[in-house]
């Protein structure tokens, strides 16, 4: 995958980390978290944590299971509040929870959501329907996700017969080689930026879009990708709060006192960069100490990738949650995550 001299994320999180000056990687951090991961995996497997949301996640049964996946990642950035604001909730849920509890009900109302035809045209009328809260607060950025939304049907009209499995079939079982489709043909998921002369990447929807395919059909089916494992950890506001927990990152003085006032970070600041950087780089970096500690203790378990690293302690995150806020995270308004 060539993006013309963009850096791809794991290089990108290697270049950042290298150049921050506001956050920085530490060995202990990586040595605590990695006992951690390691305490986890059982039977060959790291266990997650329950958030009590198996039944709101997309069905593999539904005949657009694929779509339904694609339509979720699509829509799936910026669910933060203001401290002391109300948040958006659907059916108890807060957060990606909430989008996902959504689309499940849209979809249980006969809302033909998955389907580009209808959301490729979608009104104000109906999203405000689908995206109705238990209180009066509406999901956050509510007008680039219709904008979101008109793009990606637009194009799978166009390009693709309607669907995103012709995306998915042309990949030929490629994580990387969706990625590079995902990117180079739906502008909203083009998660770019300029640091230190420099073109990055993070592509955290792009990314998640594949690892979820993969993780929802268990490696089979419309998720069988045989390099899965080249996919880095998916950089958003929540996974650098629990890396910072645990001591794998720290902050500035200047930017700790920014996320404790809850200041917003520009998109594209060298500190938004540099925190969404150092947590690609630092999630590498772990993934290698946990190779190294179980070459080391010849422990007969698998290395986890970097997207199951990632949902682990996004998952850690939701429920050790009281613990966790004790660490501000950062926010910053934008569709890519």
């Amino acid at each position: 995958m060539d993006r013309d001299g963009v850096l791809l994320p794991a290089k990108s999180g290697e270049f950042i980390a290298k150049h921050a000056k506001h956050v920085k990687i530490n060995k202990d951090g990586n040595e605590k978290l990695c006992k951690e991961i390691l305490s986890s995996i059982k039977c060959n497997q790291l266990q997650m944590p329950d958030t009590g949301s198996d039944s709101i996640h997309p069905s593999k049964d539904h005949p657009r299971a694929v779509d339904w996946v694609f339509v979720t990642d699509a829509l799936n950035f910026c669910f933060w509040s203001k401290n002391k604001e109300k948040q958006w909730v659907v059916d108890g849920y807060t957060g990606y929870f909430a989008l996902e509890a959504a689309l499940n009900r849209a979809i249980k109302n006969g809302v033909d959501i998955t389907n580009p035809e209808f959301y490729s045209k979608i009104t104000k009328e109906q999203l405000l329907d689908i995206m109705k809260g238990d209180n009066d607060v509406i999901i956050p950025l509510f007008d680039q996700r219709i904008s979101v939304l008109h793009e990606i049907g637009n194009i799978l009209l166009e390009k693709y017969n309607g669907t995103f499995e012709t995306c998915v079939k042309k990949a030929n079982k490629s994580a990387i080689k969706l990625l590079e489709i995902v990117v180079d043909n739906f502008p909203c998921f083009r998660d770019e930026a300029m640091y230190n002369g420099r073109a990055v990447s993070f592509y955290k929807r792009a990314q998640i879009l594949v690892a979820d395919l993969w993780n929802f059909f268990n490696g089979t089916s419309w998720g069988q990708f045989e390099d899965v494992d080249k996919l880095t950890m998916f950089a958003d506001y929540r996974v650098p709060q629990v890396l910072v927990y645990f001591g794998v990152m720290s902050y500035s003085d200047e930017l700790m006192n920014k996320l404790k006032n809850d200041e917003l970070l520009e998109s594209g600041s060298d500190e938004e960069i540099e925190i969404r950087g150092c947590s690609i780089h630092a999630v590498e970096l772990l993934k290698k100490r946990i190779e190294d500690e179980i070459k080391e203790k010849h422990l007969n378990v698998s290395v986890p990738n970097s997207s199951l690293i990632d949902y682990y302690l996004w998952c850690y995150r939701r429920k050790h949650a009281k613990e966790v806020e004790s660490i501000p995270y950062h926010k910053t308004l934008g569709i890519f995550y």
